[in-house]
């Protein structure tokens, strides 16, 4: 099982000062290949969509040939 969590960091004003504006969402993505096997991840994203896309480029990286997508907001 592989947990990955991604923080956006978003850098504005002045030098001197750093803000950093994070996801305001969480989400556990399932991806379910096609040989049973599945991969679990926890995504910060700003939507469901954008969750799922970043899970499947994880899977693709770790070549596994996605059966179907579950996609679960956590916070």
């Amino acid at each position: 099982m592989v947990h990955t969590t991604f923080n956006s960091e978003y850098h504005f004003g002045k030098r001197s000062s750093r803000q950093v504006e994070l996801s305001s969402n969480l989400y556990q993505v399932v991806i379910n290949g096609e040989d049973g096997e599945y991969i679990e991840y926890e995504i910060e994203a700003d939507s469901h969509s954008e969750a799922s896309a970043k899970a499947e480029a994880l899977a693709a990286d770790s070549f596994v040939d996605i059966s179907y997508i579950e996609v679960y907001l956590i916070h």
